[in-house]
């Protein structure tokens, strides 16, 4: 039940929780340590099934579109609520306590040992999330931190473009219209970026900031706006009641999709692609789609069943969306390290899945740790002015709770 889940677990107060996102998240940081693995160790060039490992980077827009969808949804629903604002100072609070310290704590740690590349030089920058603005820092540092440093920026724009929107006071339509608008904007620059520079050059830097990503969080924001619309209206939208009796056919979707993007856009399978137009916008766009499929069993109808939601379900896939942020910190910097040690030998068989196990089989316990000792301390803090006994969120809908409850992004 909502009230016996710990203060540092709960969304913003009068907001309902979504626990089978938890599940997402987890979906979307193995996907991401799977991809480095099958890169590391050339399955993604040497296998068949490279071709579909190579893509599971696309575990990143999952996290940017519950971002988008988990952050904006209580902006909207104070606001056509008719509750007070989300206040600034209290969505920075919560947001520096989610992701700084863990952050520089495996930061330091990982610096001390086995080291980071480019940390004695450009140190500053990654304590401060500005890394990704010079070319030759956006992948050092932890590695998969340049996506973090644009979650960081898109955290600083998103109180701003919430109040510009609400002073337009724009109807559910027209709210959806800006944002499709920012969306547009979004892929016309990464269109310009890769048409006008040369590759390698100093402009592409604008490929790894916010500039370029702003759809993704764009599309979580209007999953947000339609969840606040329909919110205890679902049987009134027969789109609503289809994705409520039969959530496995969002998934179907999801899985044609990533297939087209896997095999049918002549995408490289190396960590270093040479994208031509067409497959560089098909690829961004083919991944929003794909990650906005997985996630609508989710946002809607939680409580519904049916195979997908049972499988979100499960505590354990609950629990891994809970420490997925230090799966997500240490895989990396680990991965490597262990390489350079054999470890695609460790296990018998495949060096891949050898190099994958070893890495989940170190990472884990770290991650565990991390959550307990330094994230879960921290987000206890958020809400300070919340006292014991004060009403917990409600769920995202009024039928009983079936599922357990995690933390939030």
């Amino acid at each position: 039940m909502a009230a016996d889940v710990d203060d540092a677990l709960r969304p913003p107060p009068g907001n309902p929780r979504f626990p089978l996102l938890d599940a997402m998240r987890a979906v979307a940081a193995i996907s991401i340590v799977v991809t480095h693995a099958s890169g590391v160790s050339n399955f993604n060039t040497d296998n068949v099934l490279g071709a579909y490992t190579a893509r599971l980077n696309f575990g990143v827009c999952i996290f940017f579109l519950l971002s988008g969808f988990l952050l904006y949804r209580p902006f909207v629903a104070a606001r056509r609520e008719g509750r007070p604002p989300i206040g600034i100072r209290a969505f920075v609070r919560r947001r520096v306590l989610r992701i700084v310290p863990a952050y520089w704590v495996a930061l330091i740690l990982l610096a001390i040992y086995p080291g980071l590349l480019g940390f004695s030089d450009h140190w500053w920058r990654f304590f401060t999330f500005t890394q990704i603005y010079w070319t030759d820092s956006v992948v050092q540092g932890i590695g998969p931190a340049w996506t973090l440093a644009i979650e960081a920026s898109f955290y600083v724009i998103l109180p701003f473009l919430a109040a510009g929107i609400a002073r337009l006071r724009p109807s559910v339509g027209g709210e959806i219209g800006i944002l499709v608008g920012i969306a547009i904007a979004t892929l016309a620059f990464r269109y310009a970026i890769q048409e006008w520079t040369a590759p390698f050059s100093e402009w592409r830097v604008l490929h790894n900031t916010l500039l370029s990503y702003m759809d993704w969080f764009c599309y979580g924001m209007i999953l947000a706006v339609v969840s606040v619309a329909m919110h205890g209206r679902e049987a009134g939208s027969r789109v609503m009641r289809f994705i409520i009796r039969r959530p496995w056919a969002p998934w179907l979707a999801a899985a044609v999709v990533f297939w087209l993007v896997a095999t049918q856009l002549d995408l490289s399978r190396g960590f270093y692609v040479v994208y031509t137009q067409a497959n560089f916008l098909g690829e961004h766009v083919g991944y929003a789609l794909c990650a906005a499929l997985l996630l609508l069993p989710a946002v809607f109808g939680d409580w519904a069943g049916g195979w997908p939601r049972r499988l979100l379900a499960l505590s354990w896939m609950g629990w891994l969306g809970l420490i997925s942020y230090g799966i997500f910190l240490w895989h990396s910097t680990i991965m490597l390290e262990i390489n350079d040690h054999g470890a695609q030998g460790w296990l018998p068989g495949s060096g891949f899945l050898s190099l994958l196990l070893v890495t989940l089989a170190i990472v884990i316990p770290i991650a565990t740790l991390s959550y307990y000792v330094v994230e879960r301390p921290a987000l206890k803090l958020k809400d300070p002015k919340r006292r014991r006994g004060t009403p917990a969120a409600g769920r995202a809908d009024s039928t009983p709770p079936r599922v357990a409850q995690h933390a939030e992004p």
